[in-house]
């Protein structure tokens, strides 16, 4: 049994070299018994058997021989059929006919002796040996059938041992037994050994192969199992033909198994295919309950199971119907239908038929299978949704555990993005704004050989304007142009707007109390005076336009979901001053109305600037203080800004396709371990350079 996962050994004895599985026996068991669940079923059909026994050697031997049970001009016959045409013989008419002939009361009283219950018959198959299988066949080599404990095979010889010299040699229960527990039986079918003398006489196994020497028509019933046997293969040009059926314990006579639940299939099947249906063979009523019962390994376990999934897949009514009702009344056990894979063929094959003759129910079937098609690409998109495979980064699926057992990962070692998006080099003219964390973006760029954009400085220091960080002549500015750190989103549609013409300002000045005066849309730059503000005022709106017409792309970063608006519907950048509060009104934007703002601000550049894209981030420093408080803590509050900010940025990415995200706010607030200044608001240095190092791999070619 291959499946079982245990080391194998070589052996060398005699110059033979055999290999050795230890508790590969205990480990088959287990496999087939418990996790397959033959044991249970045999145990459940013991449980219910209602027939009488004999007493047969069978029981004790593992192998009953009956001689003469086919007449040899039917094996003849058998034999010319199988050779004119091994297909045609393969169909369920030459089974019925057989099995009749075969499973006779004679046979049928050593085989529910044996198995202490009804039983059914797996599978059937007409096998050819010749001579030259010996070296290349698995069933020529000694070895036992990996399978349930309690199974059995029935093998009928077509033609004598007398014309080919071949036959079913076998070691008794004990020596099989002691080649079981040194490992040797279940190792690889690939790796069985023709002569195993040598390896019995160093266990002190008693080596005596029995055999039938069949006449045509003489059957044997064994537990493969449970007996070491192999296929003697013929003398050269006269081949051995055999008749093998399989067997398994059942709660139903094989008649009515046959005939209502499950006909044997054609050649060797395998074991844990059947499994699920042999649960479905049972005396058992079926439960008069509504309910829908799910099985591992996708099996459909009830008819309810299978109506859920129709009904619910097919939108069309009556193919629905038509399907479910062909169940109700041909297979309400589901023995013809094991899992979900055997439901849609099942629908499909129906489908398809339906088109060739009810021409009225066209189109609903043609529906039907466009349904089938979509609930199966959600089928396999649902399966691969945690799996590695076709994932642009496969260590994204699952939270890294620096515990995890196989896979050790600290999430301080790594970068939360899926894949590149190389749009730009460091030509690519490039600007930002928003809060003061794009300012520390925006020096880096400057000092990393980007071509920042820079279309606004304040190098007159009579003027009598003053950005805040900057003095004149400075080398680095805070932006492509004084506009100010904003914190929100409608500032930033208000810059577009502004820039190209798409809405009116009202030129709103504040003083404070130094005597200066402030622009509420402008956070950061100050004017010594009215005539400055004025003189300042066009200037700084063509800074704006050729900002927005000179970049390709554009790192917008958002900081704060609460602002605070205008009377006449603007927003100011940041907070009020105590002169302010008779002119503005607290908000707490929602996500539409984020999404909305920054749509607007990149519809309105997009328009005069085709070029331009445009990388989002979120701030990762939190709120200096909320306007929530009668119902938020500041960090619940902050919590729900970056979140609202978050879900925002994802819906303008997806919905637009020159939108890119830059995962900023993740990588500062996750995976860099000392990422916060000693005031537990700002970023060190070495953090933006993180974050910088992350847009460069991200982005840059």
């Amino acid at each position: 049994m291959s499946d079982v996962n245990l080391e194998e050994n070589l052996l060398e004895v005699e110059g033979e070299i055999y290999n050795i599985k230890p508790g590969a026996d205990k480990a088959v068991v287990k496999y087939f018994g418990e996790d397959h669940g033959y044991r249970s079923a045999a145990e459940k059909a013991q449980a219910k058997f209602e027939r009488e026994t004999i007493d047969t050697t069978l029981v004790k031997d593992h192998i009953k021989c009956i001689p003469n049970l086919l007449p040899a001009e039917l094996c003849q016959s058998l034999i010319e059929e199988f050779e004119g045409d091994s297909e045609g013989i393969q169909h369920e008419s030459v089974a019925e006919l057989l099995l009749t002939q075969v499973f006779t009361d004679e046979i049928d009283a050593h085989i529910r002796s044996y198995f202490g219950s009804e039983y059914c018959v797996f599978w059937w198959s007409i096998y050819k040996i010749e001579s030259t299988d010996e070296e290349t066949g698995y069933s020529t080599k000694w070895h036992c059938d990996g399978g349930p404990e309690k199974h059995l095979k029935v093998i009928t010889y077509l033609n004598g041992f007398d014309e080919h010299g071949s036959d079913t040699a076998y070691l008794d229960k004990e020596a099989t037994d002691k080649l079981k527990e040194v490992g040797y039986i279940f190792a690889s079918v690939e790796k069985r050994s023709l002569n195993i003398e040598p390896l019995c006489k160093k266990l002190n196994v008693d080596y005596q192969p029995m055999g039938v020497k069949p006449a045509a028509g003489d059957t044997i019933i064994f537990n493969p199992f449970e007996i070491a046997h192999r296929a003697k293969t013929p003398v050269p040009g006269k081949p051995r033909y055999a008749l093998n059926f399989c067997l398994v314990p059942s709660e139903i006579h094989w008649k009515t198994v046959a005939e209502q639940y499950y006909f044997p299939a054609y050649d060797c099947q395998d074991f844990r295919k059947f499994a699920p249906i042999v649960k479905k063979i049972t005396k058992d009523q079926a439960l008069d309950l509504n309910y829908v019962e799910v099985g591992l390994n996708f099996q459909v376990e009830n008819l309810q199971h299978a109506r859920f999934i129709i009904e619910n897949v097919i939108k069309t009514p009556k193919p629905a119907w038509l399907l479910v009702n062909y169940l109700e009344r041909n297979d309400p056990t589901l023995v013809s239908i094991t899992s979900i894979f055997d439901l849609l063929r099942f629908i499909k094959k129906v489908a398809l038929e339906q088109l060739h003759w009810e021409k009225f129910l066209q189109a609903e079937w043609l529906d039907a299978l466009k349904d089938i098609s979509s609930f199966e690409q959600n089928f396999n998109d649902s399966r691969s949704r945690y799996s590695q495979a076709d994932k642009p980064n496969p260590n994204a699926i699952f939270w890294p555990s620096p515990v995890h057992e196989k896979y050790p990962q600290s999430k301080f070692e790594i970068l939360p993005y899926v894949r590149k998006e190389p749009i730009m080099d460091l030509d690519t003219p490039i600007g930002s704004a928003g809060s003061c964390f794009a300012f520390e973006i925006a020096k880096y760029f400057q000092t990393q050989g980007y071509n920042y954009v820079i279309s606004e400085r304040n190098d007159d220091p009579n003027s009598g304007v003053f950005v805040d960080g900057y003095q004149p002549g400075d080398e680095l500015v805070k932006f492509c142009a004084n506009y100010g750190i904003m914190f929100n989103s409608p500032s930033f549609t208000q810059l577009a707007e502004k820039a190209f013409g798409h809405r009116e300002f009202s030129k709103l000045l504040f003083q404070n109390e130094t005597g200066f005066f402030l622009d509420p849309y402008r956070e950061g730059v100050v004017f010594s005076s009215k005539e400055a503000y004025f003189a300042d005022y066009d200037k700084h709106i063509a800074a704006l336009r050729d900002t927005f017409l000179s970049c390709k792309v554009f790192v917008l970063t958002m900081g704060l979901n609460e602002c605070w608006q205008l009377t006449d519907g603007t927003f100011m950048s940041r907070n009020p001053r105590e002169n302010m509060f008779h002119l503005v009104k607290h908000r707490t934007l929602t996500v539409q109305e984020n999404v909305d703002y920054i749509q607007r601000f990149f519809d309105i550049i997009k328009a005069h600037n085709p070029d331009f894209k445009l990388i989002i981030s979120v701030s990762p420093i939190p709120f200096l203080a909320t306007g929530r408080a009668e119902e938020q803590h500041i960090i619940s509050a902050n919590c729900h800004s970056k979140s609202v900010l978050r879900v925002a940025a994802d819906e303008l990415v997806n919905n637009n396709e020159d939108m890119y995200y830059l995962p900023s706010y993740e990588l500062v607030t996750e995976c860099i371990e000392d990422a916060w200044d000693i005031d537990h608001r700002h970023v060190k240095s070495e953090t933006v350079e993180k974050v910088v190092a992350m847009f460069k791999e991200i982005f840059v070619r």
